[in-house]
């Protein structure tokens, strides 16, 4: 088993990940040969899986998505965030209560927070909202992020210009305008969080994040509303009524069809339940705040537990609400007749990556 993980951060828990997995291994009865070892980005992660060279990596939607479609890759496990979410979790917009946008009609011209190029929450939802409901104009060029660009007025999307997401060097600046230094890192602004902080600084109006992000953070929620799909606004927490999307968890994926899918299944629901309590003393599967700078590392931290979702398909697993954020954004008319446009990529494109390797 070898594992392609997010941020360079992750590498020290990637080490304790190691430890406890070699500890479960003996009374599983399974050898593993655990390491961490340095990956590139995502798409370098993904390819690693495809030719064979890893195995597993943890993914948000955008980057599901772009996994099983382009890479062979399909889900094993889904991270679970408990009831009323379960394997799923909602897209929302947070606007401050006392500020001019009062709903989701109102976002042309604005200054948006984004959690990062591709991201479910933070841009294919948000984003593929507003071109299907013909509030955004689709770009000629079927650019999504040249149609953003022109619709809001300043934005911070974190690694917009970044060459893997930049493909056409055409990624206007003004998505990045907000935070100048991520326009191809990560930084205070990246991420759930930072998105939130973004709205809270005052830098951007609205804020596109998940349903958890403002009671997770030290901010009042009644200084906060929801923008609902309908128009209207919502007090926080009521996001089972108001939100832009139900969208699916982050999943582990692996190669398709690979040989040992029912093993990795086996040893991730074990690691689950033995580590996923964050009340014990060893190794917390879902809490970063051991780390420096901690924060949704390997998984989120919301996460409850993990469940086997190995006998479905990619497509099925984003289900049908999410697949038609997706279209949207992937499906743009031509011009004119004569003209051809094919879809524009949206997968998320990461930062460096680490690849735990778990060799059974």
């Amino acid at each position: 088993m070898r594992w392609c993980t997010i941020k360079a951060l992750e590498q020290q828990k990637c080490q304790d990940f190691v430890s406890a997995l070699k500890n479960l291994s003996s009374e599983l009865n399974i050898t593993l040969k655990a390491s961490c070892v340095q990956g590139s980005n995502a798409i370098d992660c993904m390819l690693k899986i495809k030719d064979g060279q890893a195995d597993l990596i943890t993914l948000d939607g955008g980057e599901i998505y772009e996994a099983g479609k382009n890479y062979e890759m399909t889900p094993v496990v889904a991270e679970y965030y408990g009831e009323g979410t379960g394997t799923s979790y909602y897209a929302v917009a947070v606007v401050k209560g006392s500020g001019s946008v009062k709903s989701i009609k109102d976002l042309r011209g604005k200054k948006t927070c984004h959690t990062g190029a591709g991201k479910t929450a933070g841009w294919v939802v948000p984003v593929g909202t507003l071109l299907s409901k013909k509030y955004m104009d689709q770009d000629s060029t079927c650019n999504p992020y040249v149609s953003a660009g022109k619709y809001f007025s300043e934005s911070c999307v974190p690694r917009v210009k970044e060459e893997k997401i930049d493909t056409t060097k055409k990624n206007p600046d003004n998505l990045c305008a907000l935070c100048k230094d991520e326009c191809m890192k990560d930084g205070n602004y990246s991420g759930y969080s930072g998105a939130f902080k973004c709205l809270m600084d005052g830098a951007g109006e609205v804020a596109f994040v998940k349903h958890t992000t403002v009671s997770e953070s030290p901010a009042s929620a009644s200084d906060y509303l929801y923008l609902c799909y309908d128009g209207t606004t919502a007090e926080i927490g009521q996001h089972i009524n108001c939100h832009l999307a139900k969208v699916p968890s982050h999943a582990v994926m692996t190669k398709k069809g690979h040989s040992k899918m029912t093993t990795y299944v086996k040893i991730l629901l074990e690691t689950s339940t033995r580590y996923g309590n964050d009340s014990g003393d060893g190794f917390r599967m879902f809490d970063s705040s051991k780390y420096p700078d901690g924060k949704d590392l390997l998984f989120k931290d919301s996460t409850e537990k993990l469940e086997d979702v190995s006998a479905m398909t990619y497509e099925k697993f984003l289900g049908e609400e999410y697949m038609g954020d997706v279209s949207a954004i992937n499906d743009c008319v031509p011009i004119s007749a004569a003209e051809s446009k094919r879809p524009f990529f949206v997968g998320s494109l990461l930062l460096s990556s680490v690849a735990l390797v778990l060799l059974v």
